[in-house]
């Protein structure tokens, strides 16, 4: 949606639903029975039942989905054939993220009326602002050119690894010219810094603005489950990397051919050669792809 909004110039806004899954009511049938909260004790051997969805429940999230889709449709769009959480009218496109929403149309005065529409419907949308910051990305437009940083998640990330200190220095590539491997003899490592929480960090954020770092990233997630001490140096580097590219993103420059392109490559065995040739897994294949629109990668 970004690349269409960049080549139609399409406006945006981003929608945020207050408390979103207490909209919603239970279907007639189902009945669901609470412990009486802290500090609201009328009976001992009272429950309460709820009359509306409630956090926490699991099927919470699935019926105020629903519930929006239904708000939406009512308000003139239709969900494609081809994903229930894109919404199509001939006026506003309408993508919805759990409570959040992002709404384009060629004018302000289109999405206003979409937000009037779902307002008379008792859904309360919260604009937002535009579509920039939308899910802690920030996003610039520069005519068709659209950038996408986050350079706040990567600073949490430097800062994670102990790297944010004047004299830690950055490095030009994410990692060395060669596969990270399983490391059976290494030492495990058992210090201070969570592994696991930097690599959920990283995959956020190669996911939504650093593909450059995808590969280098996928390599240290593989070993979360029992980190070495080699694959925490592999982590650092990418930190130390981030440091000096820490305000770089993704670019988005579409091309005037709408055309779709994947570009995919496979190394079989990728890890062979590298550790014991006896071990099953040196005999794993790693693949990687990029699909992109109008020449811009988009997954």
């Amino acid at each position: 949606m970004m690349v269409l909004a960049a080549k139609l110039n399409l406006k945006s806004v981003q929608c945020d639903i207050t408390t979103a899954f207490l909209h919603v009511k239970f279907p007639p049938g189902e009945n669901i029975y609470v412990h009486q909260p802290r500090g609201f004790h009328r009976h001992p051997d009272y429950v309460l039942k709820l009359s509306r969805s409630l956090y926490g429940l699991k099927q919470a999230p699935r019926y105020f989905f629903k519930h929006l889709s239904s708000r939406i449709a009512k308000a003139g769009c239709q969900p494609s054939n081809l994903d229930p959480c894109l919404f199509l009218s001939k006026d506003v496109v309408v993508i919805c993220y759990v409570d959040d929403l992002l709404v384009y149309g060629r004018s302000d005065e289109a999405i206003d009326a979409f937000i009037s529409r779902m307002a008379a419907q008792d859904v309360k949308l919260r604009r937002e602002g535009t579509a920039e910051g939308f899910l802690g990305v920030d996003i610039h437009r520069d005519g068709n050119k659209t950038t996408l940083t986050q350079s706040g998640l990567a600073k949490r990330v430097i800062e994670a690894l102990g790297l944010d200190a004047s004299y830690s220095n950055s490095v030009s590539t994410p990692a060395e010219c060669g596969a990270l491997p399983w490391d059976s003899n290494g030492q495990p490592y058992n210090g201070p810094i969570s592994y696991s929480s930097v690599v959920g960090m990283l995959l956020y954020l190669t996911g939504h603005s650093r593909p450059d770092c995808s590969f280098a990233v996928h390599q240290c997630a593989r070993y979360t489950f029992e980190p070495k001490f080699s694959h925490m140096a592999a982590l650092k580097r990418i930190g130390r990397y981030l440091k000096g590219t820490v305000d770089k993103g993704l670019i988005l420059d579409p091309s005037e051919e709408l055309c779709l392109d994947c570009y995919p490559d496979a190394d079989f065995a990728g890890l062979w050669g590298h550790e014991d040739p006896q071990d099953p897994h040196c005999a794993r294949s790693r693949t990687g792809y990029v699909i992109t629109l109008a020449g811009c990668p988009v997954l």
